[in-house]
């Protein structure tokens, strides 16, 4: 990821944070071979552990967001119920109890992950999943320049 590349994703990532105040926001991208997740830049963050996050098909985003190919919300409260809280180290790492992620799309194909949380319980409004799914849009674009 080049450096002008990781400063206009972090800029939009900061303003997203700003118009919905949200604690964290993560740009996760799906290495074409493998098909493995890992999360790039991240703001709002604790630490740098989203660093060392990898998700591997089939778990946690993968059969979710990745899979279905649309935007999704999360409660930490739902995933303890249904045991599915390991499959998003994100979540736990950040201490997320409220997450909103939107797939990152080339073409019909998606690439990655935009994912904004909160640390409180918070329910994501359609002004908020809106303005989420513009931010992953210009992630998506500015991806898309860089690879061609």
């Amino acid at each position: 990821m080049t450096m002008s590349l990781e400063h206009e994703w972090e800029q939009e990532m900061k303003l997203l944070l700003s118009d919905l105040g949200c604690d964290f926001c993560s740009v996760g991208i799906l290495d074409t071979k493998s098909r493995i997740l890992t999360w790039k830049l991240a703001v709002g963050n604790m630490s740098d552990r989203y660093q060392q996050i990898s998700e591997k098909p089939g778990r946690g985003f993968h059969k979710s967001v990745i899979k279905i190919g649309r935007a999704m919300a999360f409660q930490m409260a739902e995933l303890v119920a249904n045991r599915q809280m390991q499959e998003y180290p994100i979540l736990m790492s950040e201490h997320l109890r409220s997450a909103y992620a939107v797939p990152i799309m080339e073409g019909h194909q998606v690439v990655g992950v935009l994912l904004i949380g909160n640390r409180s319980n918070r329910v994501f409004q359609p002004e908020d999943r809106i303005r989420a799914a513009s931010a992953g849009e210009c992630v998506a674009e500015s991806l898309a320049a860089m690879r061609s």
